[in-house]
């Protein structure tokens, strides 16, 4: 008798939680939808302007800027704009980004090194 009320109270438990996530996951996918298309509506860019790095960090190998990412163009887009500049002979240590990425060379080569 111990047993099957311990079961039903931890069914009726976990059925109570599973209801309970999927209720905040239907509310956070809502407001997400809600966001993109207030992002979709607002977005009316007329004239796209060169913009400048807001911030720049110096190594020993070379130089990365990275552009604000509040701006309304880059937010419009949905990107964040970055980019390295290595000195010859530099190293910029592989790192792993988990969304795509468009990477283009303007002197020299791209290597990519899998360990």
């Amino acid at each position: 008798m111990g047993y099957s009320s311990l079961f039903s109270f931890s069914l009726g438990f976990l059925l109570l939680f599973h209801c309970s996530f999927a209720q905040i996951e239907q509310v956070v996918n809502s407001q997400q939808r809600q966001q993109q298309q207030r992002f979709q509506t607002q977005c009316q860019i007329q004239n796209l302007n060169a913009l400048e790095p807001k911030r720049r960090i110096e190594s020993e190998a070379g130089v990365t800027e990275f552009w604000d990412q509040n701006e309304e163009q880059l937010q419009c887009a949905n990107v964040a704009v970055f980019r390295h500049t290595i000195q010859s002979r530099g190293l910029l240590v592989p790192s792993y980004n988990n969304a795509p990425e468009l990477v283009y060379v303007v002197q020299g080569k791209f290597n990519t090194y899998f360990f």
